[in-house]
């Protein structure tokens, strides 16, 4: 019969078998993770010590038979840089300011008048004018004999003129002051701030002739910002005249008149200067004359007319820091 200390043996027994398979598995999990560990470390050495694979033979290289591996070096050993895909770039030849040929036209064709001419942009007061030097033929000497409200402004009108009196300075009389003076002298003597103006008229009353006046016309704009340097001029549509006027004039054809004044507006375009487009104050949609502003020739206008122009000046002036506008500038930010 069992007793006591036989079952105490027994139990001691099982708790050593216990403690052994215990320590059997723990020692086993060691040696795992030493074996684990030494082969990581291999193999890390392994691949740090094999050479950088060679690159593929290019087509002007010859194959071999028996190629020999290419020894490792430390540029083929260096990490992988991404090659540049455009050249460096020389700050230096670029960085810098200097004249450069043209290689594109800038000749302007097929220019619109009307896409060309000054918007609406506020009125100015009239002491906008009171610097303002208007040149020009008939049409431009009655700004000087009828009321317009510009009291101080300079008016140069030489009847049967063209814009070849400036470019050749000829003597010319002004019958509206009655004297007698050379065209661009008397201008350059007003020492305008502004300078508008108007010809053609007179050049257009035969067929034929126009590039000759557009000729003078852009080399006057040229004499005229050679001796007015720094002066913002304006150049002003040739206004329509009445339907019947071609029958006696034929070149003074309002669609004739339409071309040239396209041709005016190329020339402010090429030459920086401003366009007005009076025909929208003096004609109808067509080109004509408006009839409330005709006169007996059908090609001046009478007082109501100038009226009109000189209102249309006033709202279609270009920004400028010494305009003085009636009401609240539309370039008040400009101005600021």
């Amino acid at each position: 019969m069992a007793d006591y200390y036989y079952y105490r043996k027994k139990m001691e027994g099982q708790k050593r078998r216990r403690n052994a398979v215990i320590a059997l598995l723990v020692v086993m999990v060691l040696l795992c993770a030493a074996a684990g560990f030494f082969w990581f470390r291999h193999e890390q050495g392994r691949a740090s010590a094999e050479p950088s694979p060679t690159p593929a033979a290019t087509p002007e290289s010859t194959p071999t038979a028996d190629p020999t591996p290419t020894p490792a070096t430390p540029e083929s050993a260096a990490p992988f840089s991404p090659q540049r895909l455009l050249p460096e770039v020389d700050a230096a030849s670029w960085d810098k300011a200097e004249a450069v040929e043209q290689t594109i036209d800038f000749e302007y064709l097929s220019t619109d008048a009307r896409m060309v001419a000054l918007p609406e942009s506020g009125r100015v007061s009239r002491e906008h004018f009171t610097t303002a030097t208007f040149l020009g033929d008939s049409i431009t000497e009655g700004m000087a004999i009828y009321d317009t409200g510009y009291k101080n402004a300079q008016v140069r009108g030489y009847r049967s003129s063209g814009p070849q009196i400036i470019v050749n300075n000829a003597v010319v009389h002004d019958y509206a002051r009655n004297v007698d003076e050379a065209a661009l002298d008397a201008i350059v003597a007003t020492q305008p701030d502004f300078l508008y103006v108007l010809f053609g008229t007179n050049a257009l009353t035969s067929q034929g002739g126009e590039d000759s006046f557009i000729a003078y016309y852009d080399k006057m704009i040229e004499v005229l910002q050679q001796n007015l340097p720094g002066v913002a001029i304006y150049i002003q549509a040739i206004p329509g005249v009445q339907e019947t006027v071609v029958q006696t004039k034929p070149g003074l054809d309002n669609a004739r008149i339409q071309v040239v004044n396209n041709m005016l507006a190329n020339i402010a375009l090429t030459r920086g200067c401003y366009f007005v487009n009076i025909q929208e104050a003096l004609t109808y949609p067509d080109g004509s004359q408006i009839d409330e502003y005709q006169t007996e020739d059908g090609i001046h206008m009478n007082p109501s007319g100038y009226a009109a122009w000189a209102e249309y000046l006033a709202t279609h002036t270009a920004w400028d820091r010494r305009n003085k506008y009636e009401g609240t500038s539309p370039f008040y930010i400009l101005g600021s």
